[in-house]
């Protein structure tokens, strides 16, 4: 290869050789003058021509080892040296084509391992797939289009695009590839060789700057016009309880081999990586040198351990031989597991619809069998209570477990005050009322920061001494959801609920757990005449405070036609929206003030389902100019039914980290 063709493809020293040194300079520039070599024969050539695998004097002695091994002649690192000295292109090695004179670059002996005509492994690419010379497959539209896709660079060389036509309108590199003609000296390198942003060419200069020749204590160094690519990758150093190989084709014998580290591999190479037993590899095994000269991700290790067991929901007991060890870090193969469910949490599949096992075993991969059980919440489960805050009775503090309260802090480090009752649906939300995190005045829902919520007590107050702490669970408000068209009083309180997300979940227990929620929205069954729920709150009593601890009330429910005769038709039967349902008595037992946000719920098949949530009373009445809920008047429900599929689509997003809708906007 000629320096003259293919300038900037590497670092030729050169100076004269041996006959030059027995010539005199001035003899030299008096027979051929300045910038030439004198061949042995007299003939003159340029001294580019010297030592570039071709012979360009008539009689060969420009390509001899008496001309080219002499210690001024270096080749940079991406060249080939021939076995007599001279300095080729690294890209032409075993590409099926001699050039050096000598033809050393096709008889080494990576060329029956590393060629394409000897790939390295017999993976088969399809009809639309580029072979790179290390095995790789690429799509063919990636050939020689300026960019490196095989880890070998073979994709982008001489040898693979000097055939390629490229259309007058885009741009050639000088090794062959084409690309967009808008490219070319655009300021980044958009050709494998950096031609396209070659300094001269993008100058608007058209002449190839030559070596001088010095006098012969002086050699010359030819610069090229472009940055050198990358050398290849040291080999690694070997991974802790592992070891990696060079892949076998890549080796003398074909088969996997140790190389020496800090030994320099070809790019493109492949080395594979294996773990000691009891350890396996996180990472993918073959490892490649790519084409800038580094190693693709290089795997690791680890111990073989099959995952902790101790969850939130499942209580397991784990041996290894004859001894007991905990569940709660990841555990060796052999290592066996007794589960079970924690108070709250049942079985999420029967065990004989699924391969889940309440008895399992972590096996030499590192993984459990059969698959342990999955606990989910239990919701809905207490105790019974009969048919009875006003005139509420003081419930036992596992009768509602799912009833949680909200309070409320308007500045910082200033005392929480009670607002509102909600109910827990999972470990991390609560469903209430709307208007209890709904500012009235701007029409728009407060900040979730001001807002805690509090399981497990039966006291009101948020720093009650009386409060049992092993039970009590509290958690400040992460974000609150609302439906967008909710608008408080102005709109009669339609769309009366919220969901509330909690930056802390709460822990199940036989004092916290959530309720059921009936997802087929078909309570028609359940809300009718004659049929009874009950409800919990810290609401006004019967002396006109707000409760200290914890009431609770049954209350039935009352048909629509019956609770609307009841009120006065012109002030309160706008409230009864459609998404309203009536419910309580007319004798002074009824829900009422701070009883907001809490849940109605009636019992189907033994289990508790939330049918309604406290919004507004049916009366009001007024004592010192203040006016408060009336206890001889029924109240008004928000129809859980109606919003099931709202409720649905906010833990379905919030679940798959979806983006829910914002409202807090001015309406």
């Amino acid at each position: 290869m000629k320096i003259e063709r293919c300038t900037g493809i590497f670092i030729l020293i050169c100076a004269l050789a041996r006959l030059g040194y027995a010539q005199t300079l001035s003899r030299r520039n008096r027979i051929c003058g300045p910038n030439k070599f004198v061949c042995q024969n007299g003939e003159c050539i340029a001294s580019e021509l010297l030592c570039d695998g071709q012979a360009d004097c008539k009689d060969g002695s420009d390509e001899t080892q008496a001309a080219c091994s002499g210690p001024e002649m270096k080749c940079s690192p991406f060249a080939f040296r021939c076995a007599y000295g001279a300095c080729v292109d690294g890209d032409l090695k075993c590409d099926g084509k001699s050039d050096c004179v000598d033809d050393s670059d096709e008889l080494i002996s990576q060329c029956s391992g590393s060629s394409t005509r000897n790939p390295i492994n017999n993976t088969e690419c399809s009809e639309n797939e580029f072979r790179c010379d290390n095995g790789q497959c690429i799509d063919d539209t990636l050939l020689c289009d300026g960019h490196v896709d095989c880890h070998d660079g073979s994709d982008e060389t001489y040898a693979k695009c000097s055939s390629f036509i490229c259309p007058s309108v885009v741009f050639r590199c000088k090794y062959g590839a084409c690309i967009d003609g808008n490219k070319r000296c655009d300021g980044r390198n958009d050709c494998a060789d950096k031609s396209d942003e070659d300094p001269l060419m993008c100058q608007g200069s058209t002449s190839t700057t030559r070596p001088t020749i010095s006098p012969p204590t002086r050699p010359t160094i030819v610069t090229p016009t472009w940055t050198p690519r990358p050398l290849g990758c040291m080999a690694p150093l070997q991974p802790t309880n592992g070891q990696w190989k060079l892949f076998g084709p890549q080796c003398p014998d074909k088969r996997e081999c140790h190389i020496s580290q800090g030994t320099e591999l070809e790019r493109g190479s492949r080395i594979v990586y294996s773990c000691n037993t009891g350890y396996k590899i996180e990472g993918s095994t073959d490892v490649y040198c790519d084409y800038e000269g580094k190693w693709s991700k290089v795997p690791t290790c680890v111990e073989i351990r099959c995952e902790a067991l101790n969850t939130i929901s499942t209580d397991p007991i784990c041996s290894y031989g004859s001894e007991s060890v905990p569940c709660g870090a990841p555990v060796l193969p052999g290592t066996t597991a007794a589960l079970q469910c924690r108070s709250s949490y049942r079985k999420g599949v029967p065990a004989h619809l699924s391969n889940q096992g309440e008895y399992v075993r972590c096996n030499d991969n590192g993984v459990w069998e059969p698959t342990p059980i999955q606990c989910v919440p239990a919701c809905g489960g207490i105790t019974d209570l009969k048919p009875l805050i006003v005139n509420g009775v003081r419930p036992n503090i596992t009768d509602f477990p799912w009833h949680a309260t909200l309070y409320k802090t308007v500045r910082e480090n200033e005392k929480r005050t009670f607002i509102c009752g909600s109910t827990i649906i999972q470990e991390n939300l609560v469903i209430t009322a709307a208007h209890c995190v709904f500012d009235e005045q701007n029409s728009r829902v407060e900040d979730a920061n001001k807002f805690l919520v509090a399981a497990g007590n039966l006291f009101r107050d948020y720093d009650s001494i009386y409060n049992n702490q092993n039970f009590v669970q509290t958690s400040e408000v992460k974000n609150i959801y609302i439906m967008c068209k909710y608008q408080g009083l102005g709109g009669n309180y339609a769309l009366d609920i919220a969901i509330l997300q909690l930056k802390k979940p709460f822990i199940f227990s036989a004092v916290v757990a959530p309720v059921c929620l009936d997802y087929r929205g078909d309570d028609i069954a359940i809300l009718e005449y004659g049929n009874y729920g009950k409800v919990a709150g810290f609401g006004r009593t019967e002396s006109a405070d707000s409760s200290f601890v914890l009431q609770s009330i049954t209350v039935p429910y009352i048909p629509y036609s019956q609770c609307i005769s009841s009120s006065d038709p012109l002030e309160n039967r706008k409230f009864n929206t459609a998404d309203k349902f009536c419910a309580g008595y007319t004798n002074g037992s009824s829900v009422c003030d701070g009883d907001s946000g809490g849940g109605l719920v009636f019992k189907t098949q033994n289990l508790w389902y939330l049918r309604g949530i406290v919004s507004v009373g049916m009366g009001t009445t007024t004592s010192g100019g203040i006016r408060s809920c009336d206890s001889h008047a029924f109240s008004l429900y928000t129809k859980v039914s109606t919003h099931t599929r709202w409720i649905q689509s906010v833990i379905y997003n919030m679940a798959n980290n979806n983006p829910i809708q914002s409202c807090n906007t001015n309406s």
